[in-house]
């Protein structure tokens, strides 16, 4: 199923659009599949109980109080998880899912249980920032 994200009057989450982490062969390409599959690994521990929270950057905080956080990535939505809460981004080096270590946000989204997967693949075109949505499902 392919959707459009169109503007809602009352929007139950946001989609976050994460880089892309699988085509080609070279070294660099591979370290991407594996931060993927790191990322994966990381809402599928929060999923069984394993991990509390899983921390995703945001340039921005949305202005609307929202319950989701909507993962995308390559085009098509992944995950969903519960938004705890928001935490400034203080500077602090965080090391991300690609082995980097990431300084840049301005905003966490602390994303909890229960994790939820797409129940058929959804596309969606991906974007920078953050994009509101209603319950995908």
């Amino acid at each position: 199923m392919r959707i459009k994200l169109k503007k809602c009057d009352r929007p139950t989450g946001v989609v976050r659009t994460l880089p892309y982490y699988g085509a080609g062969n070279t070294s660099e390409a591979k370290a991407k599949r594996n931060a993927y599959r790191r990322m994966m690994k990381s809402f599928k521990r929060m999923e069984r109980g394993a991990d509390e929270t899983v921390r995703i950057a945001f340039s921005q905080m949305p202005t609307k109080e929202v319950l989701h956080c909507y993962i995308l990535v390559d085009g098509k939505i992944r995950v969903r998880a519960n938004i705890s809460h928001w935490e400034p981004g203080t500077g602090e080096q965080v090391n991300s899912f690609d082995g980097r270590d990431l300084s840049g946000a301005s905003f966490w989204a602390i994303l909890t249980a229960p994790v939820s997967w797409p129940p058929e693949e959804i596309e969606c075109r991906g974007f920078q920032g953050l994009r509101y949505t209603e319950d995908l499902w």
